[in-house]
């Protein structure tokens, strides 16, 4: 029976608790005790946090810059190429639906820090020259990082209940950096290793190698709370809001991922010189940073959270039909926009899943089916939009499904931030 203070008797409300109840009663307490409502006491494991998000993109972006020498040096097709960069993607569509299971089972900072370990090994395996090697590599790294996206929106919503936006903002603001830091670094780094490329992958083992070392005191704020009572989970595919979500996640994601893949081809087969197209993909990139930071802090202050989501679409909606119908017209301006509705949409879509979950354990779940849903939906859009230009020659097409798909995620937007708690009974 539950205790109470002051010999008060329990109320016939509390003398019946229902298992479901029990069960959150558990999850509250359990999340209560692992809790920081004061960041200052606990910056060592915000710096911690910040130091595993640095390695969620940085590992898989390093390969874009190097793909031609790391393609003419080991004598590798299209597709053989291909699949260095696909792989990763593909993973964290395939297994972020079995993440949550992980955290649940080992707790989430032991997880996230054996992921660390995995990322460090397989950015060792792909730093080796052997495309064999290289590929198994890939599929450790990958698969570790599909497990980071998903617990890391749990371990936000858990350790920092009251800073959910904030850190959010900053740890995709550090994962985002992360991404555009290995993107500049890769050339200068092999071209100081005497044409190496190796040296520019393996630098990224080394990192999370050091990461991994942080993380190792973070093992001791695990919480090992009471065995809830066993009830079933509430079904996140039969929830049409959780679906609403998952659409919004991937239509971000495959804008992001085809952006990356083709934004500088679009513009060079337009008549612009390849030197100024890698400038607009760099500008594309580089401007999603702070707007990374600054969209989680500024949704969490607009009490309409429609009116927000369409202050936040701004960008995009003069970006992508400027790109798409003007491509050559006024380029800078169309990258810098798209720029920044990208790096807010994955920051916002990374905060409602931390949010919008009844408890940090749906959360999790949550993330893995955005996340499964939302990957695998970007892993087709590339492909997609080269298969189409590849058969009609052109980009009319396959711009013109872009500004379709950027229409759909404003209307999945408008629905997934919802206020209402998703998963609860």
């Amino acid at each position: 029976m539950t205790r109470h203070q002051d010999g008060e008797k329990p109320s016939v409300a509390a003398q019946t608790v229902t298992p479901v109840q029990k069960n959150q009663n558990a999850i509250s307490v359990d999340g209560a005790s692992r809790a920081f409502r004061r960041l200052g006491p606990h910056i060592g494991f915000l710096l911690a946090l910040l130091l595993l998000a640095a390695n969620m993109r940085g590992s898989i972006v390093a390969m874009g810059p190097l793909a031609e020498i790391i393609g003419h040096d080991l004598v590798l097709s299209g597709t053989q190429l291909g699949l260095l960069t696909t792989i990763p993607v593909l993973s964290f569509g395939v297994l972020s639906v079995f993440a949550p299971r992980l955290g649940q089972r080992f707790g989430l900072e032991a997880t996230l820090l054996t992921m660390l370990l995995f990322i460090a090994i397989g950015q060792g395996l792909r730093a080796t020259g052997s495309y064999g090697i290289m590929i198994v590599g890939t599929i450790i790294l990958g698969s570790a990082i599909a497990v980071l996206n998903v617990l890391t929106p749990s371990l936000v919503r858990r350790s920092f209940p009251t800073h959910v936006a904030l850190i959010t903002a900053l740890y995709t603001f550090t994962m985002s950096t992360g991404a555009t830091v290995a993107a500049f670094v890769a050339i200068p780094i092999r071209n100081a290793a005497d044409g190496d490329w190796r040296y520019s992958l393996g630098i990224w083992a080394v990192f999370a190698a050091i990461a991994f070392v942080f993380w190792l005191p973070m093992l001791r704020y695990r919480h090992k709370g009471p065995v809830p009572v066993a009830v079933t989970p509430v079904s996140l595919w039969k929830n049409a809001e959780a679906w609403w979500l998952a659409l919004f996640f991937g239509c971000q994601s495959l804008m992001f991922y085809t952006g990356t893949a083709w934004v500088a081809k679009v513009f060079i087969d337009r008549g612009i010189a390849e030197a100024e197209a890698a400038t607009l993909l760099t500008i594309f990139n580089v401007f999603g940073i702070p707007a990374a930071f600054a969209a989680p802090l500024i949704y969490s202050k607009i009490a309409n959270k429609k009116l927000a989501m369409i202050i936040l679409h701004i960008p995009l909606m003069v970006g992508i039909p400027g790109f798409v119908f003007a491509t050559t017209e006024l380029p800078y301006l169309w990258v810098f926009c798209m720029g920044l509705g990208q790096g807010a949409m994955i920051s916002i879509a990374l905060t409602l899943v931390g949010i919008r979950g009844a408890d940090p354990q749906t959360s999790a779940r949550l993330s893995g089916m955005c996340q499964s849903v939302g990957y695998l939906l970007a892993a087709l859009g590339p492909v997609t939009f080269g298969a189409l230009y590849d058969a009609l020659g052109n980009w009319h097409v396959a711009l013109a499904l872009l500004f379709g798909i950027v229409c759909i995620q404003l209307i999945a937007a408008l629905r997934a931030g919802s206020a209402e708690k998703i998963g609860a009974s």
